[in-house]
């Protein structure tokens, strides 16, 4: 399996719960000033539910680890939310989240014209951002996260983590 998308990916109650949860005015975002993947003072938003071996956020338990038993996770490396503001910037540069066999995932939380490219083969694989779509996909395939041209803010949770093989949903 290099990727795999999969519309609709939670239960409707379970999605609105999470997606509610983390695009409530109140949620604890931390802000990033550091380099985007290859775009110099870009800023962004994140919170970290798993990390370093470690859960780092109250949602971790109730929200995140059903999520990673529906995508067959063996271990979690990191899961974290991210919110891109379209008018900070518009791409990412290429990247790798790691350089180790795993998977990478992300659920998209809301709708807009932005989305992720995915670099195969040295073609362009544009996945569009829909509401409760999980991409999967290898961590050794090249993506650049792209923010919305009519939206403000583009929601999408991370998923890096190790399944049994290529076993995955």
């Amino acid at each position: 399996m290099r990727y795999q998308i999969y519309k609709k990916f939670l239960p409707p109650d379970f999605f609105e719960n999470i997606k509610n949860i983390i695009k409530d005015q109140d949620f604890p975002w931390r802000r990033r000033d550091h380099r985007v993947r290859g775009i110099k003072s870009a800023m962004y938003f994140t919170h970290c539910f798993y990390n370093n071996t470690t859960p780092q956020s109250e949602f971790y338990q109730p929200h995140i680890i059903p999520i990673l038993k529906k995508l067959k996770a063996v271990a979690p490396i990191q899961v974290r939310a991210n919110m891109f503001l379209s008018e900070v910037y518009k791409k990412t540069g290429w990247h790798r989240d790691y350089n180790f066999k795993c998977k990478t995932a992300l659920l998209y939380l809301n709708d807009c014209d932005g989305g992720i490219e995915l670099r195969i083969n040295n073609k362009i694989i544009f996945v569009k951002a829909d509401a409760n779509k999980m991409l999967v996909f290898d961590t050794a395939i090249e993506h650049r996260g792209l923010t919305s041209k009519k939206e403000p803010i583009r929601y999408v949770i991370n998923f890096n983590y190790f399944t049994n093989g290529d076993e995955c949903i």
